[in-house]
């Protein structure tokens, strides 16, 4: 596989860092620093709180891996997949766009005799059920909650846009996942390129239009048909948990402050614009995250606390997270070709 945590990939995360602290720090400038003792002095209460729900987060993410894996035939070990998973989510953090976490889940679950078909089962779905999640409830949201999100004028026209784009998104998905003539009709215009026509090439071109066709047949046995409801709705649930667990850290941090705050509109805010903003060519969406956040939640919170809050926020939601799947990343590694896989 070549190696994957390259020296771009570490030059990347230090940038995003550096970004990520930046923008904390001009949001401090910002909003003053008057108050700024108070993160050193969240009750242990509520950081246990907080480690809680991050690491209920991970396992309820592992447990979606695992059951979606015995569906598929394969029955690897929890402390295994967990690992694996913790190293999903910190390669995913250091490249852009996420890009590296579907090499490295081929590749490790390669190692434990899982083909990439199954593999790329295991991504996609991740993405099709926090898909439906995101394309879904940010509608319900704005259509029946719009006064309790307290959003403004400005914010809410932004959130129905940041809806229809989520909802187009899952529309892409869907209509990729079922339409598999759709996915080899592309394949075959690449192969009719003249700097692809090549008969050594032909036989790759040929095996991905038979990977694309099995992968659609084991997507139509896990989720399309009479006894495939129980595994979509449990796949649905993990994903739904997942990110009210993740998105829980909020509410907890301004109990921490003693900050007063209506939950739906904690909750609903970031639902609506965090997916939107995490994803772009700069890992994590660093610089991005916090300056949105600061904006989308301006209007809830005293000026003097802003910034100490989406400094706390983004340290738990992704310095913490960051920390804790890079250990679970070369745990998983540890083991499997070490030497190709570190730092070229």
């Amino acid at each position: 596989m070549g190696t994957i945590l390259e020296k771009k990939n570490l030059y990347m995360m230090a940038f995003a860092l550096l970004l990520s602290i930046g923008s904390i720090l001009v949001l401090l400038k910002i909003t003053g620093v008057k108050e700024i003792e108070m993160a050193f002095h969240i009750p242990l209460f509520y950081l246990g709180a907080i480690f809680g729900l991050i690491i209920l987060s991970l396992i309820v993410d592992t447990l979606r891996i695992r059951d979606l894996l015995r569906e598929l035939g394969e029955n690897l070990p929890f402390d295994y997949l967990f690992k694996f998973n913790l190293a999903t989510f910190f390669i995913s953090y250091i490249t852009p766009f996420g890009s590296g976490a579907l090499p490295l889940i081929v590749y490790l679950l390669s190692k434990k005799g899982v083909s990439p078909n199954k593999s790329l089962m295991i991504f996609t779905a991740k993405l099709l059920f926090s898909g439906i999640f995101f394309g879904t409830v940010p509608p319900i949201l704005l259509i029946f909650f719009r006064n309790q999100l307290e959003l403004g004028t400005v914010l809410s026209y932004f959130a129905v846009l940041v809806s229809i784009f989520l909802m187009f998104l899952l529309f892409i998905l869907i209509y990729i996942i079922l339409k598999p003539r759709f996915v080899i009709e592309i394949v075959n215009k690449i192969s009719n390129i003249s700097f692809f026509k090549k008969p050594k090439l032909e036989k790759y071109f040929e095996k991905i239009k038979e990977e694309i066709i099995l992968y659609h047949k084991n997507f139509n046995d896990l989720f399309i048909g009479p006894s495939s409801y129980k595994l979509f709705f449990s796949q649905l649930f993990y994903a739904v948990a997942y990110w009210l667990l993740f998105y829980s850290i909020a509410p907890v941090l301004l109990l921490a402050m003693n900050v007063p705050f209506n939950l739906l509109a904690v909750i609903g805010r970031q639902l609506i614009f965090y997916d939107i903003l995490a994803y772009s060519f700069i890992p994590s969406g660093s610089g991005v995250v916090e300056i949105g956040f600061a904006t989308i939640f301006s209007n809830i919170l005293p000026p003097s606390k802003l910034g100490i809050f989406v400094g706390m926020w983004r340290f738990f939601t992704y310095y913490v997270y960051l920390g804790i799947s890079a250990i679970g990343f070369f745990m998983a590694i540890k083991n499997q070709d070490a030497k190709r896989m570190l730092i070229k």
